[in-house]
C-alpha cells in the first residue's frame, strides 16, 4: 500500500494536483510561419521582369526568415549516429574479462561443480552482456543437452544476435531441430520464430502448435502479428490483440508495444486509451524504442541487433523526434495523452493504493525516469517495495525494480542507506537479466 505521505498532500486528489503531477519532457517550440510577401501591383514593369524581381525577393526573404528561425529554435540534443556507434567495439579489458568468466565456467564444469543445465544457466546469465561469451559456454555442453542446443541455435538464428555469428544459420537451425525432436518445447517456439522471419508461415505455425499452450512471450507476439496480417492463418485482429495481451503480461517489450497500439484502434476491439498509454509506456520501459518515440521520449537504443538496421531505425526516429519537437503537434494535445494519460492516471493511482502490481510498476517507473511524474525517491520506494515483497510480476519487470531499488539503497536517498540490501538487489536484478546490475556484480570494465 502506498503511504499517503507520498501523495504530496495526503490523498490521491492532492497527488494529482500536487508537485508530483508534472508533465515533463514536453517543452516544444511554437510553430513558425513565414508571412512575408511581395506586392508588385504598384510597379510599372513587364511580366517577365516582375517575375524575376519576385523570385529574387522571395529567395532573400526565405533566407532571412529561416536564419531567424534557426536562431530562435533551441538546438536539439539528439544527433545523427553512425552504425559503428550503436555497438561499441569491445575493449581489450572487457575481452580479458570475458575470457576469465568463460574459464571460471569451464573449470567448474570440468571439475563436476556445474551440471549441464547449470552451465546453460550461466550462459544465459552472461548473454545479458555478451552473446559471444554465452556461445562459448553453451558449446561446452551442446553435444549432450537439449536445452543448450536450443539456446545455441537461437543465438545463431535470432535476428538480434545472428549477425554476431556469420555463416552459422544452418547450424543453428539443425541444433534447434535436434532439440525440438528430443521433446524440448522451447526449441519449437524458437523454430516458429525463425520460420516466420523466413516467411514460411505454414512451417512456423507447425512449430508454434508443437510448442503447446505455454509459448514463450516473444512467440506469442509473433503469433499475434501473424493473426494481425493474415500470415498462414485467417486475419483476425481481435485474436491478434489477445496474443499481444498475453505477451505483454509476460514482459515482452514488442508485445507490450503492439498491445498498446491495438488498444487505441477500434478494429482490434473496444478502444481503451488509458491502457493504451500505460502499455505503450511499459513497452518503452521493457526496451522498445518505438514505444518511447511514440510518446516523444528520448530513445535508449536496442541492446543487440544488426548494426546498420539498428542505426537506421534510431536515426529515423531521431529525425522524427526533432521534427515533432520543433514543428509537430505537442503530445499533450494528442488523444493518447488527453484520453489516455490524464484519464487513466487517477484510476491507476487508486489501483496502486490497493496494491495492484502493474499500477505500482507504472507509477514508480514514471517517477524514477522523471517522465510525466517528478522524480521522488520516497515515492518510488513506496511503489516498488510491495513488488519486491510479493515478487508478483514477470522477470523483465522485476529486473528493473530490483535494479532501481538497489540504486536507491546505495545512494541512501528516500530510504536509509543500506549497502548490503543494495548488493542483494543488484544480484537479484542481474540474475533476472539487468545489464546495469550485471556489470556491477561482475565488475565489467568499459
Amino acid at each position: 500500500m502506498i503511504s499517503s505521505a507520498y501523495w504530496t498532500g495526503g490523498s490521491i486528489s492532492d497527488f494529482l494536483t500536487g508537485d508530483l503531477f508534472v508533465m515533463n519532457n514536453l517543452h516544444y517550440e511554437s510553430v513558425y510561419k513565414i508571412d512575408n510577401y511581395l506586392s508588385i501591383t504598384s510597379l510599372n514593369l513587364s511580366i517577365p521582369c516582375m517575375r524575376k524581381i519576385f523570385l529574387i525577393f522571395s529567395i532573400l526573404t526565405l533566407s532571412v526568415s529561416f536564419q531567424a528561425l534557426s536562431l530562435n529554435l533551441k538546438p536539439s540534443k539528439k544527433r545523427y549516429i553512425t552504425p559503428e556507434e550503436v555497438h561499441v567495439t569491445v575493449s581489450p579489458a572487457a575481452r580479458q574479462k570475458a575470457n576469465a568468466l568463460y574459464e571460471s565456467v569451464r573449470k567448474a564444469y570440468s571439475q563436476g561443480k556445474l551440471s549441464p543445465d547449470a552451465v546453460v544457466d550461466k550462459a544465459l546469465y552472461h548473454k545479458t552482456w555478451s552473446p559471444e561469451l554465452a556461445e562459448r559456454c553453451l558449446l561446452l555442453v551442446s553435444d549432450k543437452n537439449a536445452r543448450a542446443k536450443a539456446e545455441l541455435g537461437y543465438l545463431y538464428t535470432f535476428y538480434k544476435t545472428a549477425y554476431l555469428f556469420p555463416g552459422k544459420e544452418a547450424q543453428g537451425v539443425g541444433l534447434m531441430e535436434d532439440s525440438a525432436n528430443s521433446g524440448y518445447k522451447k526449441a519449437s517456439d524458437y523454430l516458429g520464430i525463425y520460420y516466420n522471419r523466413k516467411k514460411d508461415y505454414n512451417k512456423a505455425w507447425k512449430y508454434f502448435k508443437a510448442a503447446g499452450p505455454d509459448n514463450i512471450p516473444f512467440a506469442l507476439t509473433v503469433m499475434g502479428e501473424m493473426y494481425e496480417d493474415g500470415k498462414g492463418v485467417k486475419k483476425d485482429r481481435p485474436t491478434a490483440r489477445e496474443y499481444f495481451r498475453r505477451a505483454a503480461s509476460l514482459g515482452d517489450a514488442d508485445g507490450a508495444f503492439k498491445y498498446g497500439a491495438a488498444l487505441s484502434r477500434q478494429w482490434y476491439g473496444k478502444v481503451d486509451m488509458p491502457d493504451a498509454f500505460l502499455w505503450t509506456y511499459v513497452a518503452g520501459e521493457l526496451g522498445n524504442d518505438f514505444a518511447r518515440s511514440n510518446l516523444l521520449l528520448p530513445i535508449r537504443g536496442e541492446r543487440f541487433g544488426d548494426d546498420k538496421n539498428t542505426a537506421f531505425m534510431r536515426n529515423a526516429m531521431t529525425l522524427g523526434d526533432t521534427w515533432n519537437e520543433n514543428f509537430g503537434n505537442k503530445l499533450k494535445d494528442e488523444p493518447i495523452y488527453q484520453e489516455g494519460y490524464k484519464i487513466g492516471l487517477p484510476v491507476r493511482a487508486v489501483a496502486a493504493e490497493k496494491g495492484d502490481p502493474l499500477s505500482l510498476f507504472y507509477l514508480g517507473s514514471m517517477s524514477y525516469n522523471d517522465e510525466f511524474l517528478d522524480h521522488k525517491d520516497e515515492f518510488i520506494s513506496e511503489c516498488y517495495t510491495p513488488l519486491i515483497s510479493k515478487d508478483n510480476l514477470p522477470s523483465p519487470f522485476m529486473a528493473l525494480v530490483y535494479e532501481r531499488m538497489a540504486q536507491i539503497y546505495s545512494n541512501g536517498k528516500g530510504v536509509k542507506h543500506d549497502a548490503a540490501k543494495a548488493a542483494r538487489y543488484n544480484r537479484k536484478a542481474a540474475d533476472l537479466g539487468s545489464l546495469a546490475a550485471y556489470k556491477i556484480i561482475e565488475n565489467i570494465p568499459e
